[in-house]
């Protein structure tokens, strides 16, 4: 299972093959990052073979870290991916107790024939198919023949979640504009010869004072009363009209 953790750094050295930079990696942000990474090792103490008591509880409480920190972590790309993955493993972990595994699937992926099957040792979370399970098609029913290993659409989920989340840490989709990058950008376009609109403002100010919009209505009301020997639609005009001789 230690397959998938290496979907990350191909991601990550794919992202950096096309031009990727390290800035980004160093400015990414992630949230409470400590949770992920006590999740992952509990997954890896698990995997080791050490005989860890109660290794079912510890890889569902690895996984609920894991949730929450995608959860947390949205705005990461590849974070909601890792996110629904994890759900589809976590489900029959959580039904039947352990991961269900066919003998087909592992007959297809190269570990055993029909004869060696009786040989073949699981992980500590994973066991054989009986037939009383529920959701066995979530378990690791997908054989990869030239990795010589059987996964669940849920580990194929994370690692594509891993992959892109390793690709788009070096090389994101957009860089995130700031204050800054806009001011500069309006200063780049500015005519010079005009006045700064912008000149002196905070966002934090209030943008009338009360002084202000006194001002305002005080010159509004003096704009729209009608002047004296000015003609109104419905008034005569300014001067009466000479009398047509007969």
């Amino acid at each position: 299972m230690y397959v998938i953790p290496l979907a990350l750094l191909i991601g990550a050295a794919a992202g950096l093959f096309v031009r990727g930079s390290t800035d980004y990696f160093l400015a990414t942000r992630v949230v409470f990052w400590p949770i992920p990474a006590v999740g992952v090792s509990i997954q890896a103490l698990v995997a080791s073979g050490l005989g860890v008591p109660f290794p079912t509880l510890l890889t569902v409480i690895s996984m609920v870290l894991i949730l929450v920190t995608c959860s947390m972590n949205l705005h990461l790309t590849g974070a909601s991916i890792i996110l629904v993955g994890t759900i589809l493993n976590l489900i029959p972990l959580v039904l039947n107790g352990f991961v269900p595994v066919t003998v087909e699937a592992i007959m297809k992926a190269g570990i055993a024939d029909s004869s060696s099957i009786d040989l073949v040792q699981l992980g500590a979370v994973r066991a054989f198919e009986t037939g009383e399970e529920t959701l066995v098609f979530l378990g690791a029913v997908v054989p990869v023949r030239w990795l010589s290993e059987v996964f669940s659409f849920g580990d194929l989920i994370v690692a594509c979640g891993l992959a892109n989340l390793g690709f788009r840490v070096f090389f994101p989709l957009r860089e995130t504009a700031t204050y800054y990058d806009e001011a500069s950008e309006y200063d780049q376009y500015r005519d010079p010869s005009q006045p700064d609109p912008f000149e002196g403002y905070e966002p934090d100010d209030a943008t009338w004072s009360a002084a202000e919009m006194q001002d305002l209505t005080t010159a509004s009301e003096s704009t729209s009363r009608p002047q004296p020997g000015l003609s109104t639609l419905e008034g005569s005009a300014l001067f009466d009209p000479p009398d047509e001789e007969s």
